[in-house]
């Protein structure tokens, strides 16, 4: 059955708030999403905007899922191996660091933000899971999977540029992987 005109549109201007919602998350980060700021972008007035997202949270949330959805189509075919894959989703979302602290910082306040957090940990964890699954014993799995993100915390933290990360990355997951050491 084809959809209605009514829910044609409203995907479109919802596509249309998030995709602006998120060039202003990339070039600004948090402080720059701005409801107004938004609303002037698509030349439509405020609750426009607020008809579709009734808060920033809702409006942040909605963008990072978007995102956090285009990064995971995008991930590279299994054929490319486990470290390049688990490197590849790393770096990935290196690039999203400070919307992630931003999520983190917003978590504190929003019910909403709070959900979304838990519910982006849940899933990072899982994936690593089914990623490391195959080569890690049941049992040590989810130490295994704590001790990688730990690392890949740290590494941000840090501000260790992306060869350095690589490095330290690489040699946490040879470890966790029971590789031994090079020589």
């Amino acid at each position: 059955m084809p959809r209605k005109r009514q829910e044609l549109n409203r995907e479109e201007k919802v596509e249309e708030i998030l995709a602006t919602a998120e060039l202003r998350l990339r070039e600004g980060g948090y402080p720059a999403l701005s409801i107004a700021a938004i609303a002037r972008d698509l030349g439509v007035a405020q609750n426009a905007v607020y008809w579709y997202f009734p808060s920033k949270d809702l409006l942040f949330v909605a963008t990072l899922r978007r995102m956090l959805t285009a990064l995971i189509a995008a991930k590279p075919p299994v054929t490319t191996g486990l470290h390049n894959q688990v490197l590849w989703f790393v770096e990935e979302l290196q690039a999203l660091h400070e919307l992630r602290a931003a999520l983190a910082e917003r978590a504190r306040e929003s019910v909403v933000a709070a959900a979304f957090a838990e519910e982006l940990s849940r899933g990072m964890r899982g994936m690593l899971s089914n990623a490391l699954g195959d080569s890690i014993a049941e049992a040590e799995l989810p130490i295994a999977v704590d001790t990688f993100i730990a690392t890949v915390e740290g590494t941000v933290i840090k501000h260790l540029d992306a060869d350095e990360r690589r490095r330290l990355l690489m040699y946490a997951l040879d470890r966790i992987l029971g590789q031994p050491a090079p020589a």
